[in-house]
């Protein structure tokens, strides 16, 4: 057996990587404050533990600046730069990565390139210490598999991501020698080169399906959906699958979740006024991971900013307030009357009842998608949706679509079944071939808007440009939309875009984001240049 270690050795892996910035509580190589230094992993139990402290690392990372909030406040990064979200009014946060420059600037004061990458090579390593000692351990089987099951998958998951955000796409006709991320997946900190994006790609699929071998092999059951399972595990493998264009493989996959996660379509998921489970109750029988919010108080904190509902609830915090949300205004025209989910955003917020802060602004298309019914004490108190069964659904269809012959029927169905849960006036889908692709990657649009940065990595996965949408014509209002008037701008083109409209002051260079440019890649950690001399950077 190795030798019983201490949870204060659970360290970086990544050597140099140490940010400056960084608040005590972030550098503490301790995963949960649930456990103190004098405590052992010497058990299963221990090691399930510390499998609790990387849930928590994941959505809480404790850093001195405002934004940084861990794994949720790196999809609102990745919400930023897709075409759907719209940034409203000139703000602090989240300002800079919608016009594209927050993810390529080293040396932006809230270096969140660095922060994301040694968050996620923070977690690995501590998986990987997980993994190095847990065959060893004393305790019930069972939960041997349940942590060894959640390490791997934790592994899996966070090279996925690591790989998409700061690497070139996985090209799904091969050849993908480009350089991808550092693959650790041993329990030391040496200094590693890119490897491949395949090369990546193949780990990743290696560790999700012993992660998932783990998982179905225990009867150990997780206690809340923070926790991961089979059923996450499963959708964490037809994300992978999906994104690297294995159409038919990634369906089968998701269908398994689909027929065997008892996850169901739930009627409380779009409803009128502040329901607290809209999308902040991880008790929503749609979602299947979560971050499971543990903060009873801001101030426990600090006060600082960072929660996802923080950032994303237009009637939550002052950033919010100030810069409302809001969906592409192109998009949200498309979406029918009947539809349910056509009340998560308010085309005219001025003459219809809108919830915001009590000094909050108003914005046309402005979110009402993620309310908080106290957005005084309660909006670090909610739940994240990770994963919901409708994006589990549409990669099932996507794969059948794609993949075609028999299979589009199947496709057919299951666009047909979530979009009437949605809107009773849906018709029976019958198109074929790119329609009813067109149709798959609406509903993903409407349905996963904002959520877990998808359409962003929607776009990248297939090599589409990130268009915003037209400026207004000559002779139109052409924004920027100030704040002091009670009611919608007035004059607006009925072919342009609501992108740039109000005061952000975004400018053109952002409007739209041409396939394949270098602006599609986070650049690489200066830290780690400078640790590692066996890294490259990206394409500046």
């Amino acid at each position: 057996m190795k030798k019983i270690f201490s949870n204060t050795l659970f360290v970086l892996a990544a050597a140099g990587l140490l940010l400056a910035s960084c608040s005590k509580d972030f550098l503490e190589t301790k995963p949960t404050n649930q456990v103190s230094e004098g405590d052992i992993m010497n058990t299963t139990e221990s090691a399930l533990m510390n499998i609790n402290g990387m849930h928590r690392l994941l959505h809480n990372c404790s850093t001195d600046w405002y934004s940084q909030g861990g794994y949720p406040t790196f999809c609102l990064h990745l919400a930023a730069l897709s075409d759907d979200f719209i940034f409203t009014y000139t703000n602090a946060m989240f300002q800079q990565t919608q016009q594209y420059i927050h993810h390529r600037d080293l040396t932006h004061k809230y270096m969140d390139c660095n922060l994301y990458w040694k968050l996620f090579y923070r977690i690995i390593a501590n998986g990987n210490r997980i993994l190095s000692y847990i065959d060893d351990l004393p305790g019930d089987d069972n939960q041997r598999a349940f942590v060894k099951g959640q390490a791997l998958a934790y592994r899996a998951f966070l090279h996925f991501q690591l790989v998409q955000a700061y690497a070139q796409r996985y090209d799904a006709a091969g050849n993908n020698t480009q350089l991808g991320v550092p693959l650790r997946i041993e329990d030391n900190d040496d200094n590693l080169p890119r490897s491949s994006v395949e090369d990546v790609y193949t780990q990743i699929l290696k560790d999700i399906d012993a992660a998932i071998v783990e998982l179905e092999a225990t009867n150990y059951k997780k206690y809340n959906k923070s926790h991961i399972d089979q059923w996450v595990a499963k959708g964490i493998k037809a994300r992978v699958l999906l994104t690297m264009g294995k159409w038919a493989d990634a369906a089968t996959v998701a269908q398994d979740v689909i027929d065997h996660s008892g996850a169901a379509l739930d009627p409380h998921t779009y409803t009128d006024g502040m329901a607290e489970n809209r999308f902040g109750e991880m008790s929503n029988t749609e979602w299947l991971w979560a971050c499971a919010s543990s903060r009873t108080d801001q101030s426990q904190f600090g006060g600082k900013l960072r929660s996802w509902h923080d950032f994303i609830s237009n009637n939550a915090a002052s950033y919010n307030a100030n810069s409302p949300r809001a969906i592409n205004c192109l998009l949200y025209n498309t979406i029918p009357a009947s539809d349910i989910r056509k009340g998560m955003w308010l085309p005219d917020p001025y003459t219809v009842t809108c919830y915001v802060n009590a000094s909050g602004k108003k914005a046309p298309y402005m979110s009402q998608k993620w309310l908080v019914d106290d957005p005084v004490t309660k909006y670090e108190e909610r739940d994240v949706p990770y994963m919901r069964l409708p994006e589990i659904m549409l990669i099932a269809a996507e794969g059948y679509a794609r993949s075609g012959g028999a299979n589009v029927t199947k496709a057919q169905q299951l666009v047909y079944q979530l979009g009437h849960d949605r809107d009773p006036g849906y018709a029976a889908v019958t198109e074929t071939g790119d329609a009813l692709i067109e149709k798959i990657m609406w509903q993903r649009r409407v349905e996963l808007w904002a959520e877990a940065g998808l359409r962003w990595l929607d776009l990248k996965r297939l090599n589409l440009p990130c268009d915003r949408g037209p400026a207004p014509r000559d002779g139109y209002n052409k924004g920027p939309w100030k704040n002091s008037a009670t009611s919608a701008p007035t004059n607006l083109d009925p072919l342009a875009s609501n992108y740039d409209m109000y005061g952000a002051s975004l400018g053109e260079e952002a409007r739209v984001i041409p396939a394949g440019d270098k602006r599609w890649q986070w650049l690489i950690p200066e830290q780690e240049l400078s640790a590692n001399p066996l890294m490259v950077q990206n394409e500046l």
